[in-house]
């Protein structure tokens, strides 16, 4: 009887990637009256064909199964199913498509996909870490070209990084906090056939650090493989007051991020660029994080000249955050 009711209490415990994230990012965009400013594209289902651009059907397979069972269900490592969790697959990884595919035809400049849940963990045959199907992944196989994913999630995009590991025409570069999760992936060592490269950063390395490897790595790296189109996987975790990271970003770190990738999409693909929310579950500072994102895509002037938060975070670039930057640019050879 105790072990069952330590068990109720554990299931009572809300989950960190719980439907609020975007309630509450909707209700501060609305209330910002940036909304406003914005074309709104309705999420569609991505079908099973779609789906299997990437993964194989006995996944696909797997979570429809789980997830129509109804209950609680795990589908992977850190990755489970419940009621409604299928439609909400297919929802984001169909909302990522129809965005990119109304940027690519010209319809829309750029875009941000605010759909849950996360993929970036998904690898093509294994659900993991709160992901059940890579959508990044999937929206490249989807474009074709060359598309370059921007991955700034506090945690390593493993599954994109094995799914694209050997394939020249997809560039992956991921800035997260070093050997935070998984546990040993994303190491500078990890560079597949020279199109992954991975800058595994210090705890604490603040936005001076992150502008310092936008400038050092993320952007020679986008210039030398000449993208067609940009994807990021836009994960907000490495925010300041983020209980799954430790990497002091503020808002305005985000904002630059975004603000860099736009410019470097006008200068290599036409502006091309679709950014989908991964991680970030703060649900005070995902919103504003994800605000600041959507202002500068959409060239909006910010609505706070500073992070409202007040936060305590680095205000100099530290020695050991140069370093790991540093070994990043050396490693990619840039």
């Amino acid at each position: 009887m105790l072990l069952d009711e330590r068990v109720q209490g554990w299931l009572d415990v809300p989950h960190s990637e719980r439907p609020e994230r975007l309630t509450r990012t909707y209700q501060l965009l609305e209330r910002s009256r940036v909304l406003d400013a914005l074309v709104r594209v309705p999420a569609r289902e991505a079908t099973v064909e779609e789906l299997e651009l990437v993964h194989p059907a006995s996944l696909i397979e797997k979570v429809r199964a789980a997830s129509e069972r109804g209950g609680l269900e795990w589908v992977g490592p850190e990755a489970r199913t419940s009621e409604g969790t299928w439609t909400a697959a297919l929802l984001a990884v169909g909302g990522l498509l129809e965005a990119v595919d109304r940027v690519a035809a010209g319809e829309l400049d750029n875009a941000f996909v605010c759909c849950r849940p996360p993929g970036h963990h998904a690898s093509a045959d294994q659900a993991m870490g709160f992901c059940l199907f890579n959508a990044v992944a999937v929206a490249a196989r989807h474009l074709g070209g060359r598309v370059a994913i921007v991955d700034w999630d506090v945690h390593h995009g493993n599954g994109t990084q094995e799914i694209f590991y050997a394939d020249p025409s997809v560039l992956f570069v991921s800035l997260h906090q070093d050997d935070l999760y998984p546990k040993g992936s994303g190491t500078l060592e990890q560079r597949g056939d020279g199109s992954t490269v991975n800058i595994p950063l210090p705890a604490g390395t603040g936005d001076l650090g992150y502008q310092y490897a936008f400038k050092q790595v993320v952007a020679p790296a986008l210039r030398r493989f000449g993208p067609t189109f940009i994807l990021v996987s836009a994960g907000q975790d490495a925010a300041a007051s983020d209980t799954h990271g430790r990497m002091s970003v503020t808002t305005e770190a985000f904002r630059a991020m975004a603000r860099e990738t736009k410019l470097l999409a006008e200068e290599l693909c036409g502006g091309r660029v679709v950014a989908f929310l991964e991680g970030g579950y703060s649900l005070d500072h995902l919103p504003i994080c994800t605000l600041a994102i959507v202002e500068a895509l959409a060239g909006l002037t910010p609505s706070w000249e500073r992070d409202p938060l007040e936060l305590d975070v680095p205000t100099r670039l530290g020695d050991e955050t140069k370093r790991a930057v540093d070994a990043a640019r050396n490693a990619a050879g840039l």
